[in-house]
């Protein structure tokens, strides 16, 4: 069984642009990690200030390592900062999935 998490965050649309640099480390940070399949934090192109988030993991012990890994809190730091809102997340255990 695989994790997805999927859902969006918001940050003010004049906020980022001092956000993208830690996209950028966060998503890198986060494809590094043990047991990550894919991970994505993309600017909807069409609502400006909406961060769509995509998150593949392989198990529960690899969603754990990468809860509690130091680009993490420095991600959650700089939301804070940043005032991104509007948090919401969704998680999907995934029995089976194939590409098609």
């Amino acid at each position: 069984m695989t994790l997805i998490l999927a859902g969006s965050i918001r940050i003010a649309p004049e906020r980022l642009a001092a956000l993208r640099p830690h996209l950028a480390a966060q998503v890198a940070g986060s494809r590094a990690e043990p047991g990550c399949l894919a991970y994505a934090l993309s600017e909807d192109p069409l609502d400006p200030g909406l961060i769509r988030v995509f998150e593949h993991f392989t198990d529960e012990a690899a969603l754990a390592f990468h809860r509690a890994s130091p680009h993490m809190a420095a991600w959650r730091a700089a939301c804070a900062e940043l005032g991104v809102h509007e948090r919401r997340m969704f998680s999907f255990d995934v029995s089976a999935y194939r590409e098609i």
